[in-house]
């Protein structure tokens, strides 16, 4: 549904809104081990490998840090809704407990339920240009579809608060006007009482009834400031009249909006009592509280501060493109029929798209910073039918800088006001694997796995200043465990033996700790074709001699 238009506008620019939403780096998070298999393979001097390797990953639940399962959507759920999701509600919530003299006051809005699931689809083209008989030239080019699904349901059983009617999106047009009114009779008996005592009146300069003119003065103008704080009227709140509105109120049968009615009666029965005119006006307070939409109206409407995208949008969140492009070097360390040994070293490029930091629920393609990549990968078969392969690879992640709203995970919707410009050095990246393997056949194996992935923590700073509100839940480990199938043949083609691969695995994330972190499922599939360009031919067999005449 469209995002509602404020009852007044503010004057500084609109936040950027983006098609695509962010979960940021949350979301953004990798899943666990690669599903691939191992690769102990080079490709043959002056070959060219052309692959396509789909791999789709899925989640919908996440290990916290002690290695318990949550739901993906937790962080934007709430049992009470209220300031600690949505902090621009803060000045009215200070407003309400400094009219109503109630300390523990806090906003509920009801219970905020969230449900998410992830997932992204990379489909990664490849290739590999055999240089010489141990070194292999590589290139990916991943084609990234990330997707986000998101439902939010508001339950206001129980809620004490709904619309401000002040705004819009409230349900009394005339509002604005009763406020005004009382504002003005506020200011205008604190100004008479002001001349009052200056006049001599009230037995001032020095008596008790003078003393009480004065608080009086001191508590008119208070009343005035937090009823403008509570209600959001602008030049009033802030200086300039930016500050966000606050966009509920509490509701008029609740303690807190019986509460501030009799403030107001009571300082105008007494401003009576020194003989001035009772207060007009008032404060229109909702009467019933806010439905499952509230929250997207909110976060849409940059008046309110947020100037983002709906938890609950039209159509599923999908941002397709080109992730991180890949470029290495692989060198044969061994290529014997029983034991081949595979070294790599690649440079992962920012050419990926980030998510949105104006966006809650946007997975991005890639995390468009420079990575440098050492793997290892090894086949061991010398016992005929078994055989065990290898990998480990270590990601260097390179320092960077982007466009975050600074925030803690657990309080993902942070308003426009938190988003700056910020340095970045995602942690660096352990893989090992283990993957048992049977041969079926000479050209057919089956494979069962086991991973282990160690993240270390991010580190983010501003002006050299540490922001450990960005960095928590950032570091995890992840055991998972799968199984595969390889075919791999050779084959005589264009004068040469070269192979055709074609491998489908599955993984999956059996434990996880330490931080936010997926508890993913990724299946992955290959297909590799070998093309001879300028490769060593086998000697072509000589033609059979002629059969002599008889």
């Amino acid at each position: 549904m469209p995002a509602p238009t404020h009852a007044f506008r503010s004057a500084g620019p609109p936040v950027r809104r983006s098609a695509v939403l962010a979960l940021g780096w949350l979301l953004g998070a990798a899943a666990p081990a690669a599903a691939q298999l191992p690769d102990p393979f080079v490709v043959p001097r002056g070959a060219l490998r052309l692959g396509f390797e789909p791999v789709y990953t899925n989640y919908d639940r996440l290990f916290n840090q002690a290695g318990d399962e949550f739901p993906l959507g937790a962080f934007f759920s709430a049992d009470s809704l209220g300031t600690a999701h949505l902090p621009t509600l803060t000045p009215a919530e200070l407003a309400v407990r400094a009219i109503t003299r109630d300390g523990s006051f806090r906003f509920n809005l009801g219970a905020l339920r969230a449900r998410l699931d992830a997932d992204i689809r990379r489909l990664p083209f490849t290739l590999g240009l055999g240089l010489t008989r141990w070194l292999t030239f590589t290139a990916t080019v991943p084609l990234v579809t990330t997707r986000v699904n998101a439902t939010v349901r508001l339950d206001s059983t129980g809620a004490n608060a709904g619309w401000n009617q002040i705004t819009s999106a409230g349900s009394d047009p005339g509002a604005l006007d009763s406020l005004l009114t009382l504002l003005s009779g506020l200011e205008a008996a604190a100004a008479q009482l002001e001349a009052g005592i200056a006049g001599g009146s009230y037995g001032c300069p020095s008596s008790a009834q003078c003393d009480q003119a004065r608080d009086l003065v001191a508590r008119a103008r208070d009343l005035a400031a937090n009823l403008s704080a509570l209600a959001g009227v602008p030049g009033l709140v802030s200086g300039d009249g930016t500050a966000p509105a606050p966009p509920f109120a509490p509701l008029e049968t609740s303690p807190a909006g019986a509460a501030i009615r009799g403030a107001i009666e009571a300082l105008s029965a007494e401003l009576q009592t020194f003989g001035l005119a009772g207060l007009a006006g008032g404060l229109p307070l909702p009467t019933s509280g806010a439905d499952s939409s509230a929250v997207d109206e909110v976060l849409t409407d940059p008046d309110f501060g947020y100037g983002a995208g709906a938890l609950t949008p039209p159509r599923t969140v999908k941002l397709s493109g080109i992730g991180d492009i890949e470029l290495g070097l692989r060198v044969a360390l061994a290529q014997r029929e029983g034991v081949r040994a595979v070294l790599g070293a690649t440079v992962r490029l920012p050419t990926g798209k980030r998510d949105d930091p104006n966006d809650f629920l946007d997975l991005g393609t890639g995390d468009h910073q420079t990575d440098l990549i050492w793997t290892l990968d090894a086949g061991l078969e010398p016992w005929g039918r078994l055989g065990l392969w290898l990998s480990a690879a270590y990601t260097l992640q390179m320092a960077d800088r982007l466009d975050v709203r600074i925030a803690p995970p657990d309080r993902p919707l942070a308003p426009a006001s938190t988003l700056a410009t910020v340095d970045r050095n995602l942690g660096d990246v352990l893989r090992v694997s283990a993957h048992p393997a049977f041969r079926l056949a000479p050209d057919f194996r089956a494979f069962v796995s086991a991973a282990y992935e160690k993240k270390w923590a991010d580190r983010f700073s501003r002006d050299g200043t540490p922001i450990p509100e960005l960095e928590t839940f950032t570091g995890r480990e992840t055991w998972a465990f799968g199984a595969g199938l390889l075919y791999r043949v050779d084959q005589g083609r264009v004068g040469s033996v070269l192979p055709i691969e074609a491998s489908l695995s599955y993984q999956a994330a059996f434990f996880g700790k330490g931080g936010a972190t997926p508890k993913a499922g990724r299946f992955a599939l290959a297909l590799r074709l070998y093309y001879n360009l300028w490769g060593d031919r086998p000697p072509t067999a000589p033609p059979p001699s002629p059969t002599p005449q008889q």
